[in-house]
């Protein structure tokens, strides 16, 4: 969960390094880029930009996941991981969240197909034959 969590983090940074090297490898070629690149000092800027994007990645995701383990975001009802961002599911169903653990889908928006939730009806056995919700059971 933390790799798949923190990877784009590393990426960014990855970018950003790999940016670098390549602006100065252009350093020495003729032409306007390996001007531009010997004098401004733009490599150390591209790896400038890579470094504060995988720091701002990695502060998204790390509060992210405080509020799962507070509980303030919901977690797989398999593993209990954190679930990522939401995104389209396949054919129109509405909205899919895959967990960062077990890489399970859990749908969003139910509400959207169904607007009105209509509970069901239990019977209890004892109690002059009542009938209840489910949502109410002990």
């Amino acid at each position: 969960m933390y790799f798949r969590l923190y990877l784009p983090a590393g990426l960014a940074l990855a970018g950003g390094a790999i940016g670098a090297a390549a602006l100065k490898a252009v350093q020495p070629a003729p032409g306007g880029l390996g001007t531009l690149s010997l004098y401004s000092n733009l490599p150390a800027w591209a790896f400038a930009a890579g470094i504060a994007l995988a720091l701002a990645i990695a502060g998204v995701q790390t509060v992210r996941l405080r509020l799962w383990d507070r509980g303030a975001i919901p977690g797989c009802y398999v593993c209990g991981c954190l679930l990522a961002p939401p995104r389209a599911a396949r054919h129109g169903l509405g909205m899919a969240r895959r967990c960062l653990g077990c890489g399970k889908l859990h749908g969003v928006n139910h509400y959207r197909l169904m607007p009105r939730l209509v509970p069901l009806p239990v019977a209890v056995k004892g109690a002059a034959d009542a009938v209840r919700s489910v949502r109410s059971s002990p």
